[in-house]
């Protein structure tokens, strides 16, 4: 299961793995691409890519009133499950083409999700630490 998470801060993994290990602390996350893109509106925000196998992370669906987009709460550590740390404005960028902009948020979820898995594909994902396959489609820009 492929999951977003939008930041409005670079991902620093030093972070996440402080508050990652605590019983009750639990990641939001969703199965939409823009809806992560629009939380990470900051000008150094990112999306993060996890891919999530069966049975491997603890994830729960949440109540997520009025959005179409399913939100999943992981708890735990999800570190070994990152496929990629996406700058926001390189995402943002693919949606406000022309012909894209005006569409409706499922074309452009789609869209969001195509050039994802191009990046995956392109950065060779099984290979490498998930924190050199995030280095690399920073560095493919």
């Amino acid at each position: 299961m492929r999951l977003y998470r939008g930041l409005k801060e670079p991902y620093r993994p030093e972070k996440a793995a402080s508050t990652a290990g605590q019983r009750r602390a639990g990641t939001d996350f969703t199965d939409c691409p823009l809806s992560a893109l629009r939380y990470a509106h900051a000008r150094r925000g990112a999306v993060l890519v996890v891919d999530v196998a069966p049975d491997t992370l603890k994830l729960t669906q949440e109540l997520w009133l009025g959005m179409p987009a399913k939100r999943f709460m992981a708890w735990g550590k999800f570190d070994t499950f990152i496929a990629a740390v996406l700058p926001a404005k390189e995402l943002r960028a693919l949606i406000r083409v022309k012909g894209v902009a005006s569409a409706s948020d499922e074309y452009k979820a789609q869209v969001l999700r195509r050039r994802i898995q191009e990046l995956l594909d392109d950065a060779g994902t099984g290979r490498g630490s998930p924190v050199s396959r995030a280095a690399c489609l920073q560095d493919r820009r």
